[in-house]
Formats: structure tokens, C-alpha cells, sequence
């Protein structure tokens, strides 16, 4: 039985699609873009700092339910669904900004505006919930049991968490795994990343033979791994071995002497770090994986996509909202006419913006054009099926290929230097910002079809949201720029901006980009593919670090041993359920946890005790708490008995 055949669940949500309910008034329109705001301030520093965000959607859904306690609210259900879900705005759009805006200044470029930084990233965005849109009944309806989304399911379980045992258990493990990750990320008490380079043994082993292992024990993504499953979470483990058990000693074994340059020294790749290497070379392996897994997702959709197209011309010549009404509420998106004309009027006023600021003819505007657009469709389907499957989105490898492309192509056209990298960079800010706002914006319509939300007031509310989170996002940019700054001591990191400027800045200048890497990538998924292993998971695995990897597969093998822990089918069913809802408190409480610690970094507190979490001490002290939290979670769940 194929995939696509697979029976659908059962569809119960909790607020019936045959009732209307108060989903939308003043209270959840202002609590909902108030922590849209405050999200996108200290999510975006975050970012900024060490290169990761947290979901609103985790705190936001805490916070609500305690503000509807707290001011005894009635329809404290319909109205924290649509809190967080606007909310959320807040953190999907972030990437567009704070992975490709930064780099404007790394390269000593500050003639771009606050404006013009803006406008790219607000329209990307728009554009982002509109795509969404339009895939909602295909990943949400129709695959229902096929993609497990396991951060929508996640958000899910929190929101209906908010009464009897459940609430009580979510409660326990989101208190455990806040205070876990306050502790790992604020005071250092156990190290972060596990990783064998810590032990002199382990050095020993990556010295001589390159091979290295770690492991991130956060809360959070432990709980992700479980959600994930054992099937997907060991495809994207394996793409991470590929990458750093094979690839990784190829590379040192067959060009030991070849030279490389490394935080501006030149040395031989023989004695070069390994996350130097992997960085420089083996990542991009990684990247045209995801690039071809893009290609091939969309061939295999094609069908979809036929239909979708389809509907939205039958659409376009049809009076009123007849077919809209016609649908139960659960089912209601906005009008296909809406989307087409809202689609087609953001794409062609990127098009103006980038003719009036970046290009020096109508030739380069029209293929700038023709460029982001085709990314857009294509990538957008690589992330929201990266979404669907797995709870993270590359957004950051995505738009990295697109830079390069769009830069060998641009520069073909006649683009050039400092005006070239500006053209360039504003092109990716504007798919950035789709891809991130498509794919985390589809979990949260997944949260809707779950819970038996309107989609239709999600999406009205969620646009909306994206503009107000758009302008606040490159204002955090704006304001760190000129209180920190991207470059030089004291200056926040911006790994995945610096990424972006490394790569544009000598491609505008006549450089060149490792081709024979991604096409090795490309054609190893076509085989993944001929295999009928999933090539995005796979290259997933293959792009992202190691650490981030390996705790997914240890959440997946729980959820396995879980499923597999009774003789009796339904109280193995009862037990994950279970797991289910201790790892989204895991999810919750390790995001709460890590804004806390944001706010820490903010207000410039520090009590991380530096020395003593670089010690193999601290790593022998991650390994036992890491024990014992799946051990909780593990425990939790066999609690269960019939």
C-alpha cells in the first residue's frame, strides 16, 4: 500500500467542524500580535547570538492558558489556538531576516535602508502564507496519517493538555525540561554537546582516523525525536553517519594535502578541524542533496500541484465565495481568487523593489524575477514536506543554493561587486522568508485541522501578523547592528549570515562555487530516491551537524520501545499517547526554558560556568541527565496499564 492510500485517522477534533465558536475578537487580536512582537525581539537575539530560534508556539500556548485562568476566560480553548497561532508569526519569519540581513553589514555594506531592508522580507513573507494555503488540504486533509508533523502535533497536544491528567502530566514534563534546559543553557551545571572530541580517547580517534560522534541533549529536541518516529528519525541519522563516518574520512584520506583557509589561516585539510571540513566541503554534498530532494519532491507532487492550478482557475471565474461556504468551517481556506491575485501582486512588486534598487536593466529585473518565483514553488514544497516529516525546515541550505545559483546567473547578467551582492542578498531575504513562513505557517494549519480550528481566520490573522513581525524583526537586526555589531570582538555571531557572506561576496567578485559537491548530492538522492528511501530526510541528516541529528534518533528509538513495550496493542497505543504528551511538554518546557535563558543573554546575565562545562566532568554529568530524562519520559509512558 502506498503512502498516498494509507487510511486516514479518525477526525474528532475537539471543536466540532458542525459548531461556529468565537475564534476571533480583541483579546486574542491584541495578546496574539503583543507576543508576536516579544517573540520576534528575543527570538531574533537569540538567533542572532548563536544561530538557533525557539517556536513561539510552546510558551505562547502556556501563557494563555494561565492568562485565561487568570482572567477567567470562557472560551479559553478557540481563543488559544488563535493566540499562539498568531503569535507564531513572530518566529516564522525570523529566518528571512536574521540569516541573510546581517551579512549586508559583514560585508561593510551600509548604504541599504531600514526600508529597504523591510520590504523584501514582509512580501517574502505574505507570499509564504499564501503558498501555504494553497498545499493546506493536500498536507494537512488529505495526508492526515502519512506526515506526522511533529511540531504541529506537538503544539497540539499542548493546547488540548488544558484540563484533567493530561494537563497535570504536561505540566510535570514541561517543568522538567524547562528547568533541564535553563540549566544546560543558562548555568553550564552539564554539557550540551555530548561529543567523544571531549575524552582524550575520542581526540585521539578524530586525530588518527577523523571519526567523531556527538549528541545535543536538549529537552526539546529529544521530544521531537519522538514525535518523529524510529523510521524517519534513523533516515535522518543515517544521513548524519553518511556525512560524518564516510564522507568525512574520505575527505582527509584522498586530499590530506590539499590547503584550505580557516578562521584566515591557510593549512593543509590533513590537519585542518574536522567541523572546519565538514563546513567547507562535506556540507555542501548536503546541499545539493536538498536541492535535487526539492526537484524530485516537486515531480512527485506534480499532481497536487495540477490540481491545485486547476482549482484555482475554476476559481477565478466563479462569482462570490459560493464553493467556500459550501465547505464545513474546518475546511475553509481563503477564497483561491484571494491567494492568486494576493501571489501574483507580492511577486510583482519584489519585481518593482528590485528594478528601482538593485538592477541596472529590465533584462536582470525579469530574471531576478523568474528566479525567486521558481525557488519559491519549488523550495516552498522541500520545506513544508521537511516540516511534514521531520519538525525542522533547512531554510538556511535551501537558500544558500538559491544564492548560488542565483549569483552564477546574475552574474552572467551583468551583476557585479557591491551592487551585485546587494541584489543578491535582497533575493534571498525575499525567499528566505517565504520558505520560513510556508513551512512553520503549514504547522500551525496543522494545529487548526487538529484542534478543529477555521483555517480561513487563522490565515486572515497570521498575514496580518507577518507584516507587524516583519518590521520588528529587521529592527532587531538594525538595532544589534549598531549595539554590537556582526564583526570584530564583543560582536554576536550571525553564523548562518556570515555563511551568506562568505559565499556571495567572492562569487560577485569572481569567484566560483564547489559544483562537483552538489552534483555528487544530486545524483546520491536520484539513487536514494531509485531506492525508495526518502531523499530529503536523508539530506537532511547529511546537512545539519551531527549533535542535532543523533537526539532525534534517540526520541524516535524511544517512541519505538514504548510502542513495542507490551504484549497488548492497545495499551502499547495508550502508552505512546502517553509519550505523546510528556514529550510535548518536553517541547514546551525546553522552549520556555531556552526564552528565559534569551532573556538572560539580553540583560546581560552570565552564569555559566564556562570552565567547568568544558571538562569531561560535565560531559560524564550530560550523559547521566540525559539517561534519566528519557528515562522519564520512558517511565511515564509504561505507566500506563490497560
Amino acid at each position: 500500500m502506498s503512502e498516498s492510500n494509507k487510511p486516514r485517522r479518525p477526525y474528532a477534533p475537539r471543536m466540532s467542524p458542525d459548531k461556529s465558536y468565537e475564534e476571533i475578537n480583541s483579546y486574542v487580536v491584541f495578546w496574539g500580535l503583543f507576543f508576536s512582537v516579544i517573540f520576534a525581539l528575543a527570538v531574533g537575539y537569540l538567533c542572532l547570538k548563536i544561530g538557533q530560534t525557539v517556536d513561539a508556539f510552546a510558551p505562547v500556548s502556556v501563557l494563555a492558558m494561565g492568562m485565561a485562568v487568570l482572567f477567567h476566560r470562557r472560551n479559553a480553548f478557540p481563543e488559544t489556538v488563535h493566540i499562539q497561532a498568531i503569535a507564531s508569526a513572530g518566529t516564522n519569519i525570523i529566518g528571512g531576516a536574521m540569516f541573510i540581513l546581517p551579512a549586508l553589514y559583514i560585508l561593510n555594506i551600509e548604504e541599504v535602508s531600514f526600508i529597504e531592508m523591510v520590504i523584501p522580507i514582509v512580501l517574502g513573507g505574505v507570499l509564504g502564507v499564501f503558498l501555504a494555503t494553497v498545499f493546506r488540504r493536500y498536507f494537512c486533509e488529505e495526508m492526515d496519517g502519512v506526515y506526522p508533523f511533529p511540531s504541529g502535533s506537538a503544539a497540539a497536544e499542548v493546547l488540548e493538555s488544558d484540563e484533567g491528567s493530561k494537563a497535570h502530566l504536561m505540566l510535570l514534563s514541561g517543568a522538567v525540561a524547562m528547568v533541564y534546559d535553563f540549566v544546560l543553557n543558562s548555568l553550564g551545571w552539564w554539557q550540551e554537546l555530548l561529543s567523544t572530541t571531549t575524552f582524550q580517547w575520542g581526540q585521539a580517534l578524530a586525530d588518527k582516523y577523523k571519526l567523531v560522534f556527538s549528541l545535543d541533549n536538549d529537552a526539546a529536541l529529544l521530544g521531537i525525536g519522538y514525535f518523529t518516529g524510529l523510521r524517519y528519525a534513523a533516515i535522518i541519522a543515517a544521513g548524519s553517519f553518511f556525512s560524518w563516518l564516510v564522507c568525512l574520512p574520505i575527505a582527509y584520506y584522498l586530499g590530506a594535502d590539499h590547503t584550505m583557509v580557516v578562521d584566515g589561516q591557510t593549512m593543509l585539510l590533513g590537519t585542518a578541524p574536522v567541523d572546519a571540513v565538514f563546513a567547507k566541503y562535506v556540507r555542501h554534498v548536503g546541499i545539493g542533496m536538498l536541492a535535487m530532494s526539492g526537484i524530485i519532491g516537486l515531480l512527485s507532487m506534480s499532481g497536487v500541484v495540477a490540481r491545485v492550478v486547476k482549482r484555482a482557475l475554476a476559481d477565478l471565474f466563479q462569482k462570490g465565495t459560493a464553493q467556500n461556504t459550501a465547505l464545513l468551517r474546518t475546511q475553509q481556506d481563503l477564497p483561491m481568487t484571494q491567494i492568486v491575485f494576493g501571489s501574483f501582486v507580492m511577486a510583482i512588486l519584489f519585481a518593482v523593489f528590485f528594478h528601482m534598487m538593485c538592477s541596472n536593466s529590465l533584462t536582470q529585473t525579469i530574471i531576478a524575477f523568474v528566479l525567486v518565483i521558481l525557488f519559491a514553488l519549488m523550495l516552498s514544497v522541500v520545506g513544508i514536506s521537511s516540516i511534514a516529516f521531520t519538525g525542522t525546515e533547512p531554510v538556511s541550505g535551501m537558500t544558500i543554493f538559491m544564492l548560488i545559483v542565483s549569483a552564477v546567473v546574475m552574474g552572467a547578467a551583468g551583476m557585479q561587486g557591491k551592487a551585485g551582492i546587494v541584489a543578491i542578498l535582497m533575493m534571498a531575504a525575499f525567499l528566505c522568508a517565504t520558505l520560513a513562513v510556508s513551512g512553520n505557517f503549514m504547522s500551525e494549519l496543522k494545529v487548526a485541522y487538529i484542534t478543529g480550528a477555521t483555517p480561513k481566520k487563522m490565515q486572515q490573522w497570521q498575514l496580518v501578523s507577518i507584516v507587524l513581525a516583519g518590521i520588528v524583526s529587521v529592527g532587531v537586526v538594525f538595532l544589534m547592528n549598531h549595539a554590537y555589531g556582526f564583526v570584530g570582538d564583543g560582536a554576536l555571531a550571525a553564523p548562518q549570515a556570515n555563511a551568506m557572506a562568505a559565499i556571495v561576496g567572492p562569487m560577485m567578485e569572481g569567484g566560483d562555487a564547489p559544483w562537483p559537491l552538489y552534483m555528487a548530492g544530486a545524483f546520491f538522492a536520484v539513487i536514494l530516491w531509485m531506492m525508495k528511501i526518502p531523499p530529503l530526510a536523508f539530506a537532511l541528516g547529511a546537512y545539519l551537524p551531527m549533535g542535532i541529528n543523533t537526539p532525534v534518533l534517540v526520541g524516535g528509538l524511544l517512541s519505538y520501545f514504548v510502542s513495542h513495550s507490551s504484549k497488548d496493542e492497545k495499551v502499547n497505543a495508550k502508552r505512546l499517547g502517553e509519550g505523546n504528551t510528556v514529550a510535548s511538554g518536553f517541547v514546551a518546557g525546553g522552549a520556555i526554558g531556552s526564552l528565559i535563558s534569551a532573556v538572560l543573554h539580553i540583560a546581560g546575565v552570565d552564569w555559566f560556568a564556562k570552565a567547568w562545562a568544558a571538562s569531561p566532568e560535565a560531559t560524564f554529568a550530560g550523559i547521566v541527565a540525559y539517561f534519566l530524562l528519557c528515562m522519564f519520559i520512558y517511565g511515564m509512558a509504561k505507566r500506563v496499564k490497560a
